[in-house]
């Protein structure tokens, strides 16, 4: 069976190096599977079971409540997936790479973000319309009540999580900062991660009503409203107040069109100190993308979910220098791939 196995594979591979089968296919239905295959281990509560100990795909079915049959196929396709590990005994346990990303008791746990990818999921299904139409979904334009922001900015929150602490570490704020505005920082732990790191230093999130509610909620269930508060507004027209040390602009590059990020950080450059720290965190499009480079998926998300899109080093560089300020230093974030961290201040 082993060898018929080998064989297989060596078909495959041999098949896909002259395009003897069908890629786009095997990209559709294969890509499909997976990521309805890997989401569903949360909504049904498979990873959350497993957590607790290895167990039988039957004792599984039984304690979430689920078909003998379905369990068990999903659990072997979440194999597949290198979500689960099959142990010889034949219970299934949490694979040793994923347990860190899957357990919900993980300071790393990115459930949330799976469970976010139900609403992703419903926004791509409309992806032809947008496309033929250039109207995205403007998935900012929810009612402050809408359950999808709570899922939103929980997904949010964990990949935020993950990277904070390096990006923190990356951010020079002048000696004595006191005030820092996070301009649609919605769960606020970028700037709760560098009021921790600088003695006095407090923020402000500024984020539309639905993003607030939820940032608020996250901040205080970690203890920290005394040094993060939240206040809604909308970025774009709201009062920034002002004079900050430092202001960051994380992530909201791509939800824009051109004249509205200049416009913007014209509007920062009014409410910065002179001697004040603009830190913008973005994906960044090179020009020229590698033949198999996923980024240009990520482009067409932020035209579909935003109308906007993803700006190369070269476009944010011309918003920056429009609106007056200079790029100090330019990095990749290694806990966010894809992400670059700039450091600009007034020229």
């Amino acid at each position: 069976m082993r060898l018929g196995l080998k064989a297989d594979n060596l078909l495959e591979r041999v098949a896909d190096w002259f395009n003897l089968a069908p890629q786009p296919l095997a990209h559709a239905f294969f890509g499909m599977m997976a990521s309805r295959t890997l989401m569903a281990g949360v909504r049904l509560g498979v990873y959350q079971a497993l957590a607790d100990g290895a167990a039988t795909s039957e004792a599984l079915a039984t304690r979430l409540k689920l078909s003998a049959e379905g369990t068990r196929s999903l659990m072997e396709a979440l194999v597949a997936c290198e979500a689960v590990e099959r142990q010889r005994d034949g219970r299934y346990r949490l694979a040793s790479r994923s347990k860190r990303w899957l357990d919900p008791r993980s300071p790393q746990y990115v459930g949330a973000f799976l469970e976010f990818n139900y609403a992703q999921w419903d926004w791509w299904t409309g992806l032809e319309g947008v496309v033929r139409s250039g109207e995205a979904v403007d998935i900012h334009d929810f009612a402050p009540e809408d359950p999808r922001w709570r899922d939103y900015i929980h997904a949010m929150h964990q990949l935020a999580r993950l990277a904070a602490p390096e990006v923190a570490a990356a951010i020079p704020l002048p000696r004595g900062a006191r005030n820092l505005l996070d301009l649609g920082g919605a769960h606020g732990w970028y700037a709760a991660e560098l009021c921790q790191r600088h003695r006095g230093l407090r923020a402000t999130v500024l984020d539309l009503e639905g993003s607030a509610r939820v940032g608020r909620d996250i901040i205080a269930s970690a203890g920290l409203s005394h040094l993060v508060t939240h206040q809604s507004g909308d970025i774009l027209t709201a009062d920034l107040g002002g004079i900050h040390d430092g202001v960051l602009l994380f992530q909201v590059m791509h939800h824009l069109t051109p004249a509205q990020n200049v416009a913007l950080l014209r509007r920062i450059r009014g409410a910065l100190a002179p001697k004040g720290t603009l830190a913008v965190l973005e994906y960044l499009r090179e020009d020229v993308q590698a033949p198999t480079s996923s980024a240009p998926l990520i482009g067409l998300h932020y035209f579909v979910t935003s109308g906007a899109a993803a700006y190369t080093p070269a476009e944010v560089e011309g918003f920056l220098d429009d609106a007056g300020y200079r790029i100090e230093s330019s990095r990749p974030i290694r806990h966010l791939p894809l992400q670059t961290l700039l450091i600009a201040r007034l020229d």
